[in-house]
């Protein structure tokens, strides 16, 4: 992630400390006349952090009183020392050994591992936005360390020779005590440990070293700003005796006596909008020494970048939420994007308090990180709906009348001209055939844009249990679905998608959609605990159609003339997400539509059939006809993207599709995208030609999802709109 931080030139405040021992005057940007706004406390009595024993919260017999002493820290103090915590003492020693002997190498040494610019890690200043901005009295080595392919290695030091080696493993400790702390604050919180802990997957982790040099005016400088941290939680290590850390409370400042051994915790801006509000994420600084240096470590255990911050769902059964729903990756960006200003990151999100200037920039904009959009506007549940209109003389509501729905004509007697295409991927595999097939597969995408895939692979027990666990879902009860309902501004969980004005016509359907791939963007918050082998379900068959698409893509770029690595890069990872749609009877069927005309802004989208009810109608020569589906095969159509990447070769075709008068339809859609920093343009191979020009006009795919997503759905026209004047 870049920030643009404003460049120090390399200066090192240790330098400077040294530089001012003989005229004592402290150069103007490092004074803080607002130091002294708020009263300190020095008798701190009755103000000691609470102490929680680690060993108390992993004994049975003590558990439970421990954890009601943790979650009142939580709630009052956002604050806590930890003692017993099983890291090994050995290890703290070496830790501490190690980042005083970096801090003590020369300067040319430490700038070695120098933050580039624009970047976060490495040795130099975070938070510096002008050259007229105070700043802090302190240097810092800024790392990334979990997960382990996120390490930028180039800036781990090389000296003192144990230094990686050592940061490697006080990694895998915090990351462990962090893990165990998590699951102790869901029970206190009394919500599924898997619902809190799916927000730090993987458990992302970041750290910073801290050298406070000693001032000789001390009482004019700050060693860190007052903030909050704007991560889930922060454990603080002393390196050396040196106090320095303060925490406000009750609109005073007060130092922290750190106990001999014990790791300072506090609550990160995540879990107080996680808790909505019951946890406490509290504004701290720290105060440099006039005499002696001041060394600590704190480890930031993260958010995954692709998950929603938002309220978690079962703390929402009583109340409404405080906090508007944030993206990962924008959330990230707000709080590096500002300087250090108190509690202002918190400010950035919630509902209660005023938005803070970085959420004016953005206008509260939601990255589509993966499919995460703007969200829909909420409506009401059509099933619910179904079952009073179709049980009474009711009709159906004005706003699902589509005027639309029979003004072109619809083929219903239709023969082999108008069936789509089947390709078989058994032939695509096999040399002898694979020529001739993956020439049908081309002549598909491009007459078509649709085709049914048989013998793909995937075991009918993982289709069959798929089927079963959907169709259970939708019939638990409405009170039970509702609570993976989507939060606002976001598009997974239980609800509808496309909704953007009051006005607007709406489908007659409820849909469920997940962000299923890659493993670490999942919010199993939305992930139903019912049907109980539903969320194996859904990984399961993630998996199997994952090396489907692959497979299919590879074949395409064959076909296209391109290099399959080129366009297999663009879906790297192999993004993907799945919308479950319920279609329910309504016996006013011709007058609605299951969902409105519309093409897919994904590569490729592999469809089940769930039950045995037809109702996918595509668009061919301006007429519309319906699809039946193959016992067993996937229905496969072509997305946008494709139909861009391959400048037009492909066909991206509308389709809609429509309810029966009498029984429900239910159907799976997965859509494979590309990675969310993937450019979507013609590929370059298709291009060489000296007569081929850019039919399309190629930006960002985060870009182009907004752009998707902030619109109804409405045919090819977004699409269209994106076409270059030839």
């Amino acid at each position: 992630m870049e920030v643009e931080f404003v460049r120090q030139e390399d200066e090192s405040v240790q330098v400077v400390a040294d530089n001012i021992r003989g005229t004592g005057e402290v150069p103007e940007r490092y004074v803080r006349s607002e130091i002294k706004a708020d009263p300190v406390i020095v008798d701190a009595e009755g103000y000691n952090l609470p102490v929680i024993d680690m060993s108390r919260l992993l004994n049975p017999e003590f558990s439970e009183e421990e954890i009601a002493k943790l979650g009142s820290a939580c709630e009052h103090w956002g604050f806590f020392q930890l003692v017993n915590h099983g890291l090994d003492e050995g290890l703290l020693q070496q830790i501490k050994m190690d980042i005083t002997k970096f801090f003590s190498l020369p300067l040319e040494e430490k700038l070695a591992v120098a933050i580039p610019p624009n970047g976060m890690e490495g040795f130099g200043h975070h938070f510096v936005f002008s050259k007229e901005q105070k700043l802090d009295w302190v240097d810092l080595l800024f790392l990334a360390t979990r997960p382990i392919e996120r390490r930028n290695l180039t800036l781990w030091p090389a000296k003192p020779s144990t230094f990686r080696d050592t940061l490697d493993k006080y990694s895998l400790e915090l990351a462990n005590v962090s893990a165990q702390l998590f699951k102790f604050m869901a029970n206190n919180l009394g919500v599924d440990q898997e619902a809190l802990l799916s927000t730090f997957k993987g458990l992302p982790q970041s750290m910073r070293i801290n050298y406070y040099p000693p001032c000789c005016q001390a009482d004019r400088v700050l060693g860190l700003s007052p903030h909050t941290d704007g991560v889930g939680m922060t454990f603080l290590l002393q390196v050396n005796d040196v106090e320095g850390l303060q925490i406000r409370k009750d609109g005073k400042w007060f130092s922290v006596q750190a106990m001999n051994g014990a790791l300072v915790v506090n609550i990160g801006d995540v879990l107080e909008i996680l808790t909505n509000g019951r946890y406490k994420s509290i504004e701290h600084r720290a105060i440099v020494n006039s005499n002696k240096e001041r060394i600590t470590i704190a480890v930031f255990q993260s958010a995954h970048l692709f998950c929603t911050i938002g309220p978690l769902q079962e703390l929402l059964k009583a109340g409404k939420a405080h906090y508007n729903a944030v993206d990962g990756v924008e959330f990230t960006k707000g709080y590096f994007a500002a300087k250090l200003e108190g509690r202002r990151t918190s400010r950035h999100v919630p509902k209660r308090f005023s938005q803070s200037n970085h959420a004016q920039r953005q206008g509260r904009q939601i990255s589509m990180a993966h499919a995460r959009a703007a969200g829909s506007l909420p409506v009401a549940n059509v099933q619910e709906l179904a079952q009073t209109c179709n049980r009474s003389d009711e009709q159906v509501p004005e706003r699902y009348i589509r005027a639309d729905a029979n003004t072109e004509e619809v083929i219903t007697d239709y023969g082999n001209t108008s069936t789509i295409p089947i390709i078989d991927l058994s032939k695509l595999y096999d040399p002898q055939s694979s020529h001739e097939e993956c020439a049908k597969l081309g002549s598909a995408c491009q007459q078509w844009g649709f085709f049914q895939l048989i013998n793909h692979g995937v075991p009918d027990e993982v289709i069959c249990k798929l089927k079963k666990d959907i169709a259970d879902f939708f019939n638990l009860p409405l009170e039970t679905k509702k609570t993976y309902s989507q939060l606002p501004n976001n598009l997974e969980g239980y609800g509808q998608v496309f909704v953007v004005s009051e006005k607007q016509k709406l489908d007659w359907a409820d849909m469920f959609y997940l962000v299923v791939r890659p493993d670490e963007a999942r919010d199993m918050r939305f992930w139903p605990a019912h049907p109980p082998s539903f969320r194996k379900s859904i990984d399961t068959y993630s998996s199997e159609t994952a090396k489907v698409a692959r497979c299919l893509l590879e074949f395409m770029a064959k076909d296209m003339g391109a290099e399959p690595a080129s366009l297999l890069e663009l879906f790297q990872g192999q993004p993907q997400g799945l919308r479950m749609n319920y279609y329910p009877p309504c016996r006013q069927a011709s007058k609605v539509l299951g969902m409105s005309p519309h093409t897919d802004a994904s590569g490729l989208t592999l469809l089940l059939q769930v039950n045995d009810m037809p109702g996918l109608q595509i668009r061919r020569d301006g007429k519309w006809f319906t699809v039946d589906a193959l016992q067993g095969a996937f229905i496969v159509n072509v997305g946008d993207v494709l139909e861009i990447l391959s400048n037009g070769k492909y066909t991206s075709v509308e389709h809609r599709a429509v309810v029966h008068p009498n029984r429900e339809r239910i159907s799976a859609a997965v859509f494979h995208r590309p990675c969310q920093d993937a450019m979507v343009g013609t590929l370059p191979e298709l291009l060489k030609e000296g007569n081929s020009k850019a039919r399309y006009r190629s930006m960002s795919y985060m870009e182009f999802m907004k752009r998707y997503y902030s619109a109804k759905l409405d045919g090819r026209n977004h699409l269209e709109r994106l076409r270059n004047e030839l």
